[in-house]
């Protein structure tokens, strides 16, 4: 561990600071990670770290699986994660790299793509510029996924049809291209098409997409249904077999906020307004939020009936394409 502070230390010329894992992002962890890893935090560039040290030098993953868990254990506990190993044999680095696998050797070598750090960085091997889908680009996949298909879509007919930025529409099917979502095909006008259909395509994004919710804001009043949506155990039970809570969940666009008339409180109240990154009425069904996205809100509750529940949904959803 004292080699990881100096050699951090040496590298950014300020004090770091190595402690254990926050203790409800260790619990969110399953057995496997905690049995092969040490977990600890840190903060680099400004930006927390889930770090992961290997318990076990002579039994370290393939890369394929440590970019696997990676993934898994970032969509947990939803803020960028690194190994730190001892030391890896030559091959296996150049494949890490290759696979933007997160990590640190200690007076060896550094590669995170995730924060755009790279100490030794090989030819022709460029990290990955985008981690997460914007909002909208996120909006743009759940809505081809449960309401229409926007396969064959150029970037202006998605500005006409939903009335964003042409700017803004162009930056999020990019991101989706990026992230190897979609392909872009055309000439001057770029037709997006989608690389997979329905659950193959919710799967693949797995580790792209995050919670809708931005922040939330309290009230004792009730919204009226045409300014927002139906949201979290409200929507669930819906879905579900779960009871109803009394307390009230709304969805609202975060740029909705302005037109919200009642009383509201930034700590407490009866009810809970949610401000989502994009706006929830697009995807909505009938007043209640979208499946996916209420899905993303619940995916990391330590809940088991929260999670049966949410894998029943997903497992009986009507997706548009198969």
């Amino acid at each position: 561990m004292s080699d990881l502070v100096k050699y951090l230390d040496s590298i950014f010329g300020v004090e770091t600071t190595v402690s254990t894992l926050e203790k409800q992002l260790l619990q969110l962890l399953p057995l496997y990670i905690t049995a092969s890893y040490v977990a600890k935090e840190t903060t680099i560039c400004n930006r927390r770290i889930c770090l992961l040290i290997a318990e076990d030098f002579e039994k370290i993953p393939t890369p394929d699986q440590l970019l696997k868990q990676m993934n898994f254990v970032r969509q947990r506990v939803e803020i960028p994660v690194v190994y730190v190993f001892e030391k890896v044999v030559s091959h296996n680095i150049r494949r890490m790299i290759k696979k933007g696998v997160n990590f640190i050797i200690p007076d060896k070598q550094l590669f995170m793509p995730v924060l755009f750090l790279d100490l030794r960085k090989p030819p022709k091997i460029l990290p990955q510029n985008a981690v997460f889908l914007t909002p909208l680009a996120q909006f743009l996949l759940l809505y081809h996924l449960q309401k229409k298909s926007l396969n064959g879509f150029t970037s202006r007919q998605l500005t006409e049809k939903f009335t964003y930025p042409y700017r803004s529409v162009c930056r999020a099917v990019n991101n989706l291209n990026e992230l190897g979502l979609c392909n872009l095909s055309g000439a001057k006008e770029k037709r997006l098409q989608f690389v997979e259909r329905g659950n193959s395509l919710w799967k693949q994004a797995q580790n792209v997409l995050k919670n809708p919710v931005e922040r939330v804001v309290y009230t004792d009043k009730i919204l009226d249904e045409k300014t927002a949506c139906i949201s979290n155990i409200n929507a669930l039970s819906n879905f579900s077999m779960l009871n109803d809570e009394r307390k009230r969940y709304f969805a609202i666009s975060k740029a909705d906020v302005k037109n919200v008339t009642i009383e509201t409180n930034k700590y407490s109240g009866d009810n809970e307004i949610e401000l989502w990154r994009y706006d929830p009425n697009l995807l909505a069904n009938n007043g209640f939020v979208d499946k996916l996205s209420l899905y993303l809100i619940f995916r990391n509750d330590t809940d088991e009936r929260i999670q049966t529940e949410l894998e029943t949904m997903i497992n009986q959803m009507q997706w548009l394409e198969e």
